[in-house]
C-alpha cells in the first residue's frame, strides 16, 4: 500500500483537492499507514509498593518511565495509561490528559469534604473495630492532603473552615470551594474551556517531567496541583507490546481511593478486557488489596494475579517444607557452591602472588560458581512460584468470572539487571524473571482482535482500494455507443440511490435494527421492571427488615460501606444487590435472551448488505460486454466493498453485546458504581452523619423510609434504558458512519463507470501515468492474493486450535 500510495503522489490530479485521485490518495495513504483499531486493555492494579511501576515499566522495557509512588501523591489516585504512538508522528512520545468536568469536580469535591469529616464527626466514637477506625482515620488524611494540594494558594482553606460549617452552611462552603476550583483551572494547561489537553516528548526523562505536572503534587509550595482534576493520563510510545493492540493502564488501588473516586475506577475496570492484580510474593496469599480486585471484579471479568519480587525466594524455607529428595538436591548445592567460594578464595590469594596459570583459574572458577548459583536460584525460584500459584488457584479459583484465573511470577529486578547481558546468558535469566512468559500472554490478548482486523485488511479494505484505483484507471477507456452509455449511467445513478436508501437511510435494515433493538430492549428488560415493581419493592422492603435487628455498630458500618461489608456477628453481605435479588432473578435469563437476539439482530442485517449487493450487481452483469474494462472492473469490486461493510456490521454488533452485558452488570448486582447503590447513597450518607443517643433508630428509620420512597425500580427502569438507548445510539451513529464513507467510495466507482459524453476523465488527461498505475496493480493483485491465501489458513488454524482447545 505504501507503494501505491507514493505512486499516486507523481500524478498532479493527485494534488487538486476536488478530484477523485485526491481522494483515492487520501484513501491510500491512510490505508498505508495501517495500524489495527481494535485495541484490548488490561488494567494493573495494586496497592502501592508492590512493584507496579516496575512492572510496566519491564514489560514496556522503558526503565523509569513510569515511576512509583509511595506518598499518596496524584500518581497513586489518576489512572494512566500507556498506549502505542504510531510511526507517522515525528516525536517519539506523545501525552494526552483527560480533566474531569466541572461535574465530575462538584461530585469530587463533595465527597472529599464528608470523607474529611468522617473522622471528626461525633459517629465516629461509635465505630467499634480498630481496623475501621484507622481506615477513616487514613482516608481523612488523604483528603484533606487532596483538598490542600487542590487549593495550596488559598490561605483561607484551613481545617477549621471545612469543620466549622454545619449542614446548611455546606451549600455556600461548596460554593466557595467550587469558586476556587474554577480559579485553578483557569490556569491549567490548555486554558479554562480544555477538557482534553495534549503534548510531545523527544525522550523519556522529558516525558516523564511533563507527565509529572498533572500527577504529582508542584514543587512550588504555594502553587496549587493538577493532579486532583486529572481523570486519565494517556501516554503513546513505540515499543513492541503497544504495536499489537494492546492498552496498558496503571490503576489506583480501589481501597485508597474516597467513593466517587471508587466508582469511576470500577466503571473504568468494567471496560478493561482483562486485569492484573499485583501483589508481592511474599504478601500474595495474605494481600487484602487482591481480595478486595476479586470481590469487586471476579464476576465481570477473567482475573490475573501477578507476584512480583520473586527473585526473594527463601532457600532455608523452601529447603525446610520441600520433600526429602529437593531438601537434599538443595543442600547438596548449597554445600558445592561454599565449597566453591572457598576455592575462589585461593585463586585469589595465587592471583596476588602473581602465580602462572592464577588468573585463568580464577575466571574459570567464578564461571562455575556462577552457574551453580544460578542453577540453584531457578530451582528455588520456580518451586516458590509454583507453591505460590498452587494456593492462589486453590483459593481464588471459584470466585472469579468461570474460574479463569491465571498466575504470573515475576522478578522486575532480575529483568533490567540481565536484559543486556550476552544472548545464551541472557536467555535463561531473563526467561527466569518471568517478564518474558508474561509478555507473550499480554501478546496474546490483542491477537484474536488484531487478526480479525488485518485479515479485513488483507482480503477486503486493500482489495477495494485497488479495485477503485483500477477503476479509476479505465475511466473512458471502453467504447460504448451513446444510447449504451446513456443506460449505463442511469442504472448507475440508480444503483446508488438503491445502496443509499437500503444501507444508511431511515428505511435501510441497520435503522430498522437500531429501531427494534430499543423496542426489544423495551419489551424484555425495562416494561418487565416496571410491571412488576410494586412486587419487587414488597420483597426489598421484606429483605431490608432484616437488617433492622442488626446491631447498632454492625448496621452504622453497612451504612458507612454503602450497603457492602462483612462484619463477624452478620457475615459478609451486599445490601444492594439483596434488595434487588427478585430483579434479578427474573430478569438473568431476559438478558441472556436479549444477547441471543442481538446476534439474531446481526445475522438480518448482514443477510441484507449481501441481498442489496446482489440486486444491484445483477442488472449490471448485462452491459460487461458493452462496457468489457469498466463494468468488469466494477463487478469484480463488489465484493470487496461488501465485505468491508460487513466487517464494519460485524465489529459494530460486538461492540453492542459488550456494552449490554456492562449495562446488565451495573442493573443487576450491587457494587459501588452499580445503579442501585447510585439510588441508595443518599439514605447511605445520611445515616452515616447519625450519632449519639437513638441514632441507630434514626439510621434505620432512614433507611426504610428510603428504601420505601425513593422509587427504586421505577429509577432503575429509567436509567438503564436511558443508557442502554443512548449506548445504541452512539454504537450505530458510529456503524452508519463508516458505512457511509464506505459507500461513498463505492459510489465514486460507479460514476467512473460511465462518463459524459465528450467529457474527459482525469484518466485520460493523464493516460500514461494510468498505464503505469494499472501495472502496479497488477503487482499489488498479486501480492494481496498470497497474503490473503496466508490470513485463511492461519485462520483455519486458529479455529483448530480453538476446537481442540
Amino acid at each position: 500500500m505504501r507503494e501505491i500510495s507514493l505512486a499516486i503522489w507523481g500524478c498532479t490530479a493527485a494534488h487538486q483537492a476536488g478530484t477523485d485521485l485526491y481522494a483515492l490518495r487520501q484513501q491510500a495513504q491512510a490505508l498505508s499507514e495501517f495500524e489495527p483499531s481494535r485495541t484490548r486493555t488490561v488494567g494493573l492494579v495494586g496497592d502501592s509498593g508492590v512493584g507496579k511501576s516496575s512492572l510496566i515499566n519491564s514489560l514496556l522495557d522503558r526503565p523509569d518511565l513510569a515511576r512509583s509512588s509511595g506518598d499518596g501523591s496524584g500518581s497513586t489516585c489518576v489512572v494512566t495509561e500507556y498506549r502505542f504512538r504510531p510511526a507517522h508522528h515525528d516525536e517519539p512520545f506523545g501525552i494526552e490528559v483527560d480533566y474531569m468536568s466541572s461535574e465530575e469536580v462538584k461530585e469530587l469535591l463533595e465527597e472529599l469534604l464528608r470523607t474529611y469529616r468522617q473522622f471528626y464527626i461525633p459517629a465516629f466514637q461509635e465505630v467499634d473495630t480498630i481496623e475501621e477506625q484507622t481506615e477513616i482515620r487514613d482516608k481523612s488524611a488523604k483528603a484533606w492532603t487532596t483538598l490542600h494540594a487542590m487549593f495550596r494558594n488559598e490561605p483561607r482553606l484551613t481545617k477549621e473552615l471545612l469543620l466549622a460549617a454545619s449542614t446548611d452552611e455546606d451549600a455556600s462552603l461548596l460554593k466557595t470551594l467550587e469558586e476556587w476550583a474554577t480559579k485553578v483551572l483557569s490556569t491549567r494547561p490548555g486554558g479554562p474551556s480544555c477538557r482534553i489537553w495534549s503534548g510531545t516528548a523527544d525522550s523519556v526523562d522529558e516525558c516523564v517531567d511533563r507527565v509529572e505536572q498533572f500527577n504529582r503534587d508542584s514543587t512550588d509550595e504555594t502553587a496549587p496541583s493538577l493532579w486532583p482534576f486529572v481523570r486519565i493520563i494517556r501516554v503513546y510510545l513505540r515499543t513492541p507490546l503497544l504495536q499489537t493492540g494492546l492498552v496498558l493502564v496503571d490503576l489506583p488501588s480501589l481501597r485508597d481511593l474516597n467513593h466517587a473516586r471508587v466508582c469511576s475506577i470500577e466503571r473504568y475496570l468494567r471496560n478493561c478486557h482483562e486485569v492484573f492484580a499485583v501483589t508481592t510474593m511474599s504478601q500474595a496469599l495474605a494481600d487484602q488489596g487482591v481480595l478486595d480486585t476479586i470481590r469487586r471484579n471476579g464476576r465481570h471479568r477473567p482475573l490475573r494475579i501477578v507476584c512480583t519480587k520473586s527473585e526473594n525466594a527463601n532457600g532455608r524455607e523452601i529447603e525446610r517444607k520441600a520433600p526429602p529428595d529437593v531438601a537434599l538436591q538443595i543442600r547438596t548445592w548449597r554445600e558445592q557452591i561454599q565449597s566453591l567460594h572457598l576455592q575462589l578464595k585461593r585463586c585469589e590469594a595465587r592471583r596476588r602472588h602473581r602465580l602462572p596459570g592464577s588468573v585463568e583459574e580464577e575466571i574459570a572458577n567464578r564461571d562455575v560458581l556462577e552457574e551453580m548459583e544460578f542453577g540453584l536460584k531457578k530451582l528455588l525460584i520456580e518451586r516458590q512460584n509454583h507453591s505460590v500459584a498452587t494456593k492462589l488457584i486453590d483459593r481464588y479459583a471459584m470466585d472469579v468470572q468461570m474460574a479463569d484465573l491465571k498466575i504470573f511470577c515475576v522478578s522486575n529486578k532480575d529483568y533490567f539487571e540481565h536484559r543486556h547481558d550476552e544472548q545464551n546468558r541472557a536467555e535463561l535469566r531473563l526467561e527466569l524473571s518471568g517478564i518474558l512468559g508474561l509478555r507473550r500472554y499480554c501478546h496474546s490478548i490483542p491477537a484474536e482482535a488484531q487478526f480479525i482486523a488485518a485479515a479485513a485488511f488483507i482480503e477486503h479494505e486493500a482489495p477495494a482500494l485497488v479495485g477503485s484505483l483500477r477503476q479509476w484507471s479505465v475511466a473512458g477507456s471502453d467504447q460504448v455507443p451513446e444510447k449504451v452509455a446513456e443506460d449505463l449511467r442511469h442504472l448507475m445513478k440508480q444503483t446508488e440511490e438503491v445502496l443509499t436508501k437500503k444501507l444508511v437511510l431511515g428505511s435501510s435494515e441497520i435503522q430498522v435494527a437500531k429501531n427494534n433493538l430499543n423496542r426489544e430492549f423495551a419489551a424484555s428488560i425495562v416494561h418487565p421492571i416496571r410491571e412488576q415493581r410494586h412486587d419487587w419493592i414488597k420483597a426489598a422492603t421484606e429483605v431490608s427488615r432484616e437488617w433492622i435487628v442488626y446491631k447498632p455498630s454492625a448496621f452504622a458500618a453497612f451504612c458507612r460501606k454503602y450497603g457492602n461489608h462483612e462484619t463477624r456477628a452478620v457475615g459478609a453481605h451486599k445490601w444492594n444487590e439483596d434488595l434487588i435479588r427478585v430483579m434479578r432473578l427474573q430478569l438473568e435469563s431476559n438478558w441472556g435472551f436479549f444477547q441471543e437476539w442481538i446476534e439474531d439482530c446481526k445475522k438480518d442485517v448482514i443477510d441484507s448488505v449481501h441481498d442489496v449487493f446482489d440486486s444491484v450487481c445483477q442488472p449490471l452483469e448485462a452491459f460487461k460486454d458493452a462496457s468489457p474494462n469498466a463494468v468488469r472492473n466494477m463487478l469484480d469490486n463488489f465484493a470487496a466493498h461488501r465485505d468491508c461493510i460487513i466487517h464494519i456490521v460485524d465489529t459494530g454488533f460486538e461492540d453492542l453485546i459488550e456494552g449490554t452485558s456492562q449495562i446488565e452488570n451495573d442493573a443487576l448486582y450491587g457494587h459501588d458504581s452499580s445503579y442501585t447503590c447510585d439510588i441508595l447513597r443518599p439514605a447511605y450518607q445520611a445515616c452515616s452523619l447519625e450519632s449519639g443517643p437513638g441514632s441507630d433508630a434514626r439510621r434505620k428509620e432512614i433507611m426504610s423510609k428510603h428504601i420505601q420512597q425513593c422509587r427504586l425500580f421505577p429509577k432503575l427502569s429509567t436509567m438503564v434504558e436511558r443508557n442502554h438507548r443512548s449506548f445504541v445510539r452512539a454504537t450505530f451513529d458510529g456503524m452508519i458512519s463508516a458505512i457511509t464513507r464506505e459507500l461513498d467510495n463505492f459510489v465514486r466507482d460507479l460514476q467512473l463507470v460511465a462518463v459524459e459524453e465528450g467529457e474527459e476523465t482525469e484518466a485520460g488527461r493523464y493516460p500514461e501515468f494510468a498505464r503505469r498505475l494499472r501495472v502496479r496493480l497488477v503487482q499489488a493483485d498479486r501480492v494481496l492474493g498470497k497474503c490473503a491465501e496466508t490470513a485463511r489458513e492461519l485462520g483455519e488454524l486458529v479455529e483448530e486450535g480453538g476446537r481442540d482447545y
